[in-house]
């Protein structure tokens, strides 16, 4: 990965209260930036070959429900992640994204250029500017809540980190193998949303609190 190449650096905490965070960041003089429903759709080779290689492919469309838009609006976004970087405390890997018009017309050139649709993902952010850093508290189905800290480098995610008093090591893993960890039955239903899963009443296992 070159210098230049755009970088996807952060952590990711998972914590039993994300009012106690929010607390947290406006106490810090923290900058609230809105609250989505964001669903991720996954595409990969019929054969897994980008997960399997720690690569991922996803079409974003997000549905605001509270505070002003993003910088790209709430317009569709597809985004590329390469592997993960070894030897690192944060998560750092290559993040290629843009926003696009028509959602659904890139997943047919998806589907036309033979990747299958493997994982429809979905979740509640809330946005906040801390310093340097984004601040995401992020509320899942099956897996429950989680702190991502996004920075420029590790520095100003770990000084974030502190000032927020998150406890415990962050976790590498992106959201997608948390789920195929915790839910025995993604390779069937292939859709974790809150509506989905509801009523499921496969539960996942439990993991020590922070």
């Amino acid at each position: 990965m070159s210098d230049a190449a755009p970088r996807e650096i952060e952590a990711k905490f998972p914590v039993p209260s994300l009012r106690r965070v929010a607390a947290r960041l406006r106490a810090a003089g923290a900058e609230y930036l809105g609250t989505a429903l964001q669903t991720d759709r996954f595409f990969d080779t019929p054969d897994r070959a980008l997960y399997r290689g720690d690569r991922g492919l996803r079409i974003r469309t997000v549905r605001r429900l509270r505070g002003p838009a993003g910088a790209g609006g709430d317009r569709p976004q597809v985004t590329y992640k390469g592997p993960r970087q070894a030897g690192r405390k944060a998560k750092t890997r290559l993040e290629l994204q843009t926003h696009v018009d028509d959602a659904g017309t890139l997943e047919g050139i998806f589907e036309a250029c033979g990747l299958v649709d493997v994982l429809i993902l979905q979740k509640k952010r809330a946005t906040y500017r801390l310093g340097a850093c984004l601040v995401e508290l992020d509320e899942l189905p099956r897996i429950g809540r989680f702190v991502e800290i996004e920075g420029p480098e590790e520095g100003a995610i770990w000084a974030a980190r502190d000032a927020l008093r998150l406890a415990g090591e962050p976790t590498t893993e992106p959201y997608i193998a948390l789920i195929d960890a915790a839910c025995g039955r993604v390779d069937t239903c292939r859709e974790v949303t809150f509506e989905r899963c509801a009523g499921c009443t496969k539960r996942p296992p439990r993991k020590p609190q922070p």
